[in-house]
Formats: C-alpha cells, sequence, structure tokens
C-alpha cells in the first residue's frame, strides 16, 4: 500500500495549557506521513511559544499565526497551506490514540469508493455533559455518540476543495460541511473509538450554543478578535 501525506488541522485560541496534549498525540501517531498545519487564532495568551517550541524540534509541524478570523476560516486557511492525499481535524484541546490516522487511512485505502469517513468518538468526562444540542430537532439534547464532531472527520483533501471548505456561520460548520459532503459523495461513520474528546475544557461551542445558541458564540468571537 502505498503511503499517502495525511494533514491534519489544527485551529487554536487561547488554550496555551491544553494545546500540548493535541500536540503530543499526533507526535505518537504509527503512522508516519502526516504533516500538522497548527493555526494560532489571534491568541493573547503563550500559545504561540508553546507552537513555535515544537515546531523547531519537529519539522512536519507547520505554525501558522494570524489576526483572529474564527474557526471555519482558520481551518480553509490550514488546508490551502496543506500538501497532504487526505485531512485530518483535531481540536485543541481533544487527544488522538496512537493508532487514530492509521486506522483512518487504512479504511479509505480498503474502501477507495468513499470519500470521507466519520466517528470513533470516546466522551471523556462525566456523563451527564456528554450531551449536546441536536441540529436536527432543535430545542433537544442528543449524545456525542450519536452526533457528528469534526474532529473525527478525515477524508480526500480534493472532496474539501470541491466543497468550498467549511462556510462561516455562528455554530456548526462542521454538521453543515458533513451534510454537503453527502449529497455529492460517499460518507461512512466508523466506530473504532480512536477520537478522546474531552468535555471539560472552558468556552467549548457547544456549551456556548446550548448557553446561548448564535449570540453567545458571537459574543466570544468578538472577544477574541479585539483582543
Amino acid at each position: 500500500m502505498k503511503t499517502q501525506t495525511v494533514s491534519i488541522i489544527l485551529c487554536t485560541f487561547n488554550r496555551a495549557g491544553l494545546l500540548p496534549r493535541a500536540i503530543e498525540s499526533v507526535l505518537s501517531q504509527t503512522y508516519p506521513a502526516w504533516e500538522l498545519i497548527i493555526v494560532n487564532d489571534g491568541s493573547t495568551d503563550e500559545t504561540k511559544t508553546v507552537i513555535e517550541r515544537y515546531a523547531q524540534q519537529e519539522p512536519r509541524i507547520i505554525p501558522v499565526h494570524q489576526l483572529n478570523k474564527g474557526l471555519a476560516q482558520s481551518r480553509n486557511n490550514a488546508i490551502e497551506r496543506a500538501s497532504g492525499t487526505y485531512f485530518a481535524l483535531i481540536d485543541d484541546d481533544d487527544e488522538y490514540l496512537p493508532a487514530h490516522i492509521e486506522k483512518r487511512v487504512h479504511y479509505l485505502e480498503e474502501n477507495p469508493d468513499v470519500d470521507v469517513i466519520w466517528g470513533g468518538l470516546d466522551p471523556q468526562g462525566p456523563e451527564e455533559r456528554q450531551y449536546v444540542m441536536d441540529m436536527e430537532h432543535p430545542g433537544q439534547k442528543i449524545h456525542l455518540s450519536d452526533c457528528f464532531v469534526s474532529g473525527t472527520l478525515f477524508g480526500k483533501i480534493s472532496v474539501f476543495h470541491a466543497l468550498g471548505g467549511f462556510r462561516n456561520l455562528d455554530y456548526a460548520e462542521d454538521w453543515d460541511f458533513i451534510k454537503r459532503a453527502k449529497e455529492k459523495y460517499i460518507v461512512h461513520q466508523v466506530y473504532f473509538p480512536t477520537y478522546l474528546y474531552y468535555i471539560d475544557a472552558p468556552n467549548r461551542l457547544s456549551d456556548l450554543y446550548t448557553e446561548g445558541k448564535g449570540w453567545a458564540i458571537r459574543r466570544y468571537r468578538e472577544k477574541g478578535s479585539r483582543s
């Protein structure tokens, strides 16, 4: 099987204390052909210092520092710099288990008609916090294991470009992306739980959405833009 490069996208904002966990989990991958594009989205804490320290030690890490643009634009900017055949996402407060990338590459190589996969979530935290707003049924909540989590997204980078990347929405631009992908491409859910999703970090977008839907997220992002 030919080794294909995977472009891993990690966007971060003021999470200097949590960021090393995510980066270290990428460094621990059993699949070696990856590049990690880390977008510092206008952080005002020590995030830049953390990123540059890792980038100096690991040539596969590509640092990007920019003014605050929000998650969707940050991910799109990262993909524009990507050189891989596949793309993967990881949130700055989560981590991969060592075989995360290897299992996903293997799945697409074994199923060449499949374009995008998602799933394989292992929630880390109290059960009562493992529920988020159901985008398909407003006013209801759904367990994390039953909903789409962007950090598990993995696919052909050509699909990302064809869809125009993520749209700049107040919330759930990742859910919007997967809906659009399903209209034109073959999308599968996978179940190997190699993505550790932590629910104890501050300012999680799902928590902000539950608090006040779009306005709470806009308030948080605007605060970041001014700082």
